[in-house]
């Protein structure tokens, strides 16, 4: 008895979906079991290349997952070089700035001291230690505010004393303690006397 074509069809497409079921369920076997033991003679040559497909997918996903660890591992590091050497510059400049700012007392009393040395050898001498220490913090940065004579500047300049000089209003009359930057940024500000007017 003839097939009918419509039966023949269904027939075919049975069996197509009985051999892909029997194929997916050897695949989802082959994942399952452990790759890392491979038994050739007892696998068929389709389901052997299957299970190193499964093994070499297996540890090209482990591959991208280590480079990716990596890769941030590297990153977090570089990121801690970073601040550590930020930190580390942060704490240098602080340091200079504490011992620099105990020298800046040295250096008042030297101004203060130099009024009372009459003996002309013995201020060359001094002169020349106080230039010596001067040299040395101008060496880590330290430059005086210029103040004498200037104009006014509230952002370098501290006035703790009024002279009404209509001349030289908004002008320094005389600086009574030096003002200094570190590094360009204030470390102390000059304590001026100033002019007014009016």
């Amino acid at each position: 008895m003839k097939k009918d074509k419509k039966q023949e069809v269904k027939e075919q497409a049975a069996n197509e979906e009985a051999k892909q079921a029997a194929s997916d369920a050897k695949v989802g076997d082959i994942e399952d079991r452990d790759c890392g033991e491979l038994d050739r003679a007892q696998m068929s040559d389709g389901d052997y290349i299957s299970a190193l497909e499964v093994k070499l997918g297996q540890a090209l996903a482990e591959i991208e997952s280590v480079k990716a660890l990596a890769q941030r591992v590297q990153a977090d590091f570089d990121n801690y070089r970073k601040r550590n050497n930020s930190m580390a510059e942060d704490m240098k400049a602080l340091g200079q700035s504490a011992v620099i700012e105990k020298m800046l007392t040295v250096l008042d009393n030297c101004d203060l001291a130099r009024k009372y040395i009459s003996d002309e050898a013995a201020l060359t001498g001094f002169n020349m230690m106080e230039a010596q220490i001067l040299g040395a913090l101008t060496g880590f940065g330290l430059a005086e505010v210029e103040a004498d004579g200037k104009e006014f500047d509230a952002k370098t300049m501290s006035a703790v004393e009024r002279v009404k000089d209509e001349e030289n209003a908004g002008k320094v009359i005389e600086v009574l303690l030096k003002g200094y930057t570190l590094g360009g940024k204030l470390l102390r500000p000059a304590s001026v006397k100033i002019a007014y007017a009016d």
